[in-house]
Parts: structure tokens; C-alpha cells; sequence
């Protein structure tokens, strides 16, 4: 990276509202029970709504991201485990990944309608993207360590705030604020990944902040793989 040329924020995608009414109407398309509500998507950069729930022939896994380009971005982490057992409907902005006797029932919105799955290379990240997507990735796991040991130091705490400047103080701040015991039940319950999600948009943003901080100083952090 250099700083001749700052890399400008995305432009607004699809408002928050809007992203949970749609993944609600998915939801209820597919009698999806028994679900985690995802507020966020802290392994990429990009806001979500969604839900991981129980289909009547398995797992289901719902997604709505705020800008358009993350559906094929993220579809890429699934594409390996699509076949006999597992596909994928999808929108511009939304996907459902299930059985394909559950996905076969899911009902488009009508303001964003069923699109053939594109298999092509979906573009990369932005420099600004993978960052972010790094530290989304850094919020999951100092996450979990600081509910599951708070007294316990990171031994790469020193380095994580150099790299993400504020944002380790930011998450601390958000888990005491949101009551770590709660935090900590979900882990009981292997119900995590989705308990933290309500803390992922304000302490992405202090992310975003970060790298307006550091990146005339960092290289391409591989956010994406």
C-alpha cells in the first residue's frame, strides 16, 4: 500500500433495516427453526444479517450483505462443499445455502429476485477490504479468548495493537458493556460465533478507523483466504 492514492470507503449498500427484513422473509419461506440470529459477519468485511437454523432436512444457512460484490465474495467459501447434499439460492444482495429440498422452498424477495449462482472468480478484496476482513477475523478470536479468559494477556496483544490501533480496547469495552457471563454461556452452548455478531458493527467500525491509521504502513494482511 502507499498513501499516493487513499482507497475511498465503499459506497452506502443496502440499509441495515432493509438486510434484516429480507433475511427474515427468507427465514420464514423455509419454516427455518430453532436459529442463531447473525448480526454481523465477523469473518469479512461487510455488514450481514442472516441466520444458521434447522430446516426439516438440515441445516440452513441464510445470508444478506449490505453491498452486492460480498455475495459472490463470501459464496466462495462454501462453493467446496456444494454437491448431492448441499446448494445454494441466490439474489444480488441474499443466499440461502441448505439441502436442495430446503432451498428448493425458498421464496425471493420480490425486490430482489433469484439469480443463476455465478462460478466465475469473484472479484478480490480491495487492500482497504482485506484489512478489514483481517480484523473482523481478529474480533471473533480476541473475542472468544477475552470472554473465556479475562485476566489472561494475549501474548500478541502488543503486535494486534499496532496492526488494529483502538480495536482491542474497543471489543474489551463492548464484552464488559454486553455482560461477558451472557457471552460466556453461549460458548456452553457452542451457540458462539453468533453471540458476539451484535457487538461486529461497532467494533468494525473502529476497524475501519484503524486502517485510515495504518495503511500507508501495512501490506496486503490475505484477509480473504
Amino acid at each position: 500500500m502507499t498513501g499516493t492514492n487513499p482507497e475511498p470507503p465503499p459506497e452506502p449498500g443496502m440499509p441495515a433495516g432493509q438486510m434484516q427484513s429480507m433475511a427474515d422473509a427468507l427465514r420464514r419461506s423455509v419454516s427455518c427453526q430453532d436459529g442463531d440470529a447473525l448480526l454481523d459477519d465477523l469473518a469479512f468485511w461487510d455488514a450481514m444479517r442472516g441466520y444458521d437454523c434447522s430446516a426439516p432436512s438440515g441445516p440452513m444457512f441464510i445470508r444478506v450483505y449490505e453491498h452486492a460484490a460480498s455475495v459472490p465474495q463470501t459464496v466462495e467459501e462454501w462453493r467446496d462443499t456444494f454437491g448431492a447434499e448441499r446448494t445454494i439460492a441466490r439474489g444480488t444482495h441474499w443466499y440461502v445455502i441448505g439441502a436442495p429440498s430446503d432451498v428448493a422452498a425458498v421464496r425471493a424477495p420480490g425486490s430482489d429476485p433469484a439469480i443463476a449462482d455465478d462460478v466465475r472468480e469473484p472479484a478480490a478484496l480491495s487492500p482497504r477490504q482485506d484489512y478489514l476482513t483481517t480484523c473482523a477475523r481478529y474480533i471473533a478470536s480476541e473475542g472468544e479468548r477475552y470472554v473465556r479468559h479475562p485476566d489472561r494477556r494475549s501474548g500478541s496483544a502488543s503486535q494486534y495493537e499496532t496492526l488494529f490501533p483502538g480495536v482491542t480496547a474497543q471489543l474489551h469495552q463492548a464484552i464488559d458493556r454486553f455482560g461477558a457471563e451472557r457471552l460466556r454461556a453461549a460458548i456452553v452452548q457452542d451457540r458462539w460465533p453468533a453471540a458476539l455478531t451484535p457487538l461486529g458493527p461497532g467494533v468494525k467500525a473502529q476497524c475501519a478507523l484503524a486502517y485510515d491509521e495504518v495503511q500507508d504502513s501495512v501490506a496486503p494482511l490475505g484477509g480473504a483466504s
